[in-house]
């Protein structure tokens, strides 16, 4: 099974909740574990909030989503600048520290996450193996 989904969005709190329940429910049919879910739904959620802090007045952001047998990539596009030039991805950011969680949450809840930035914006890319459940669960049928 190959599931493609591209979704364009301004960037408000209602697209982050919009792509986490796109994913989440695209995983489902597929099949994949509800661990697995959640854990991508964390993942993407930190990366769509980010672009709050990085996309350029106006512009809408990207998400790519590509779902196959055994891997999910996830890839986040913005306008913004992205992270700045030789920014190390700690961890864990210091306990009293207000920012930095998301980045290291991406990396914890992916087996793979780079950054990278350009004149034109950033991206995110994440990559997850997944892992399924017996039995996929279905849509419910649409009531007449």
């Amino acid at each position: 099974m190959s599931i493609q989904i591209v979704l364009m969005l301004p960037p408000q709190a209602a697209s982050v909740s919009l792509a986490r329940h796109t994913l989440a429910e695209a995983l489902r049919i597929a099949g994949v574990s509800p661990e697995c879910i959640d854990e991508a739904e964390v993942a993407l959620s930190e990366a769509c909030t980010n672009v709050f802090h990085h996309v350029e007045a106006g512009q809408n952001f990207e998400v790519l989503l590509s779902i196959g047998d055994a891997e999910l990539t996830m890839h986040i596009l913005d306008s913004g600048s992205g992270l700045p030039r030789g920014h190390l991805l700690a961890d864990w950011p210091d306990v009293g520290s207000e920012n930095g969680r998301g980045l290291a949450l991406m990396k914890a809840f992916t087996d793979d996450a780079s950054f990278e930035c350009s004149d034109g914006g950033g991206s995110v890319r994440l990559k997850k193996r997944l892992s399924r459940v017996a039995e996929p669960a279905l849509p419910a049928a649409a009531s007449e």
